[in-house]
């Protein structure tokens, strides 16, 4: 998959999760265990709408990636102190464990895949100030300031 799509889909993850969590924060707060701490779900909320439209609106979705990443650490260490209450139902343990855990591993992915392509295109861009083989005979090469004496020579050259 595109690095690119991918970021795009996580800021779409992040908008959407961030607005659950400023609609239904009684309800986060009821299912793990954190009753009286609304603001504390509301403000995971607000969040994770930020990285979500800094990821849709920036062209280099880096720094909002390492956000995400920072926030799944924040959210896996909240999880550490879920796990411990016995009042949270296990399958709502283990599915937002999962959750957390399955998202931090796409958000790795997605900087792994974002690096890789930098990469990638750095090594096969040409910088050479000379023009393309493509381009002699079609009068581009004047164009750009390549005299035709010069271009002549060089192809005899090779």
């Amino acid at each position: 998959m595109d690095a690119n799509r991918l970021s795009q889909g996580l800021g779409w993850w992040s908008v959407g999760l961030g607005l659950a969590e400023l609609t239904f924060s009684e309800r986060f707060c009821q299912r793990l265990g954190f009753r009286g701490r609304m603001e504390l779900v509301r403000a995971h909320g607000v969040r994770e709408i930020l990285k979500g439209v800094g990821l849709l609106t920036r062209r280099d979705p880096r720094p909002w990636l390492w956000a995400r990443l920072a926030g799944d650490a924040v959210d896996l260490c909240v999880l550490g102190v879920t796990l411990r209450r016995p009042e949270v139902p296990w399958a709502w343990r283990l599915a937002g464990t999962l959750t957390a855990v399955g998202l931090t591993l796409v958000d790795a992915w997605a900087m792994k895949g974002l690096r890789t392509t930098q990469r990638s295109d750095v090594i096969g861009r040409d910088i050479s100030p000379e023009p393309r083989e493509s381009w002699r005979g079609s009068g581009l090469a004047e164009d750009v300031g390549v005299r035709q004496s010069d271009a002549r020579a060089e192809a005899d050259r090779v």
